[in-house]
């Protein structure tokens, strides 16, 4: 559990750091609201939406859309569970303190382990969990963004270069600078 090293991670964690910092309104943090699906649909195989609830001091966290791929690679479907039905025990609170350091720095946290794999005992993952807040200020979901570092597994389109770290607004002039 630490700041992510985007430098030495695959180029879609930066790219999706500095597209939610765009997205976000000045001074605040993003929301679902503020995202376009559309300008994610290289990384939406590799996303999980995580609502964060707060019961009663206590932080839960609920599996809102986890990504095809994510689904695919871990041979099971998670989407509508709550953490601690949704992974195996033994993960569940180096998980949960992933996503609780989320919510209380405010920060993206990033994480690697092996995880259970049905075809064989582990799959080596990586992740970034990136906080989102309706109002700016209070978190309310996670979008966590997966990788699987020593795999064969890719999207059905490339997730954007290494080149382009600053997402395009679409104001852009379309002719090359004189």
């Amino acid at each position: 559990m630490q700041r992510p090293n985007y430098a030495k991670l695959h180029p879609r964690f930066s790219w999706l750091r500095d597209y939610l910092a765009q997205a976000a309104p000045p001074g605040r943090l993003p929301g679902r609201q503020d995202i376009d699906p559309s300008r994610l649909k290289a990384l939406l195989p590799f996303i999980n939406l995580v609502d964060v609830e707060y019961d009663a001091g206590e932080l839960r966290f609920r599996f809102r859309l986890v990504g095809t791929l994510q689904t695919e690679v871990a041979g099971r479907e998670i989407s509508g569970r709550y953490l601690e039905d949704a992974v195996l025990p033994e993960f569940m609170e180096r998980i949960r303190n992933n996503m609780r350091k989320c919510v209380t720095t405010r920060k993206p946290v990033y994480d690697r382990f092996p995880m259970p794999h049905p075809a064989r005992d582990f799959i080596d993952t990586e992740r970034v969990y990136f906080p989102l807040a309706r109002d700016g200020e209070t978190i309310d979901m996670l979008l966590i963004l997966n990788d699987y570092p020593h795999e064969e597994v890719q999207a059905t389109e490339p997730a954007p270069e290494r080149k382009e770290t600053r997402p395009s607004s679409g104001l852009e002039s379309k002719t090359p600078a004189q």
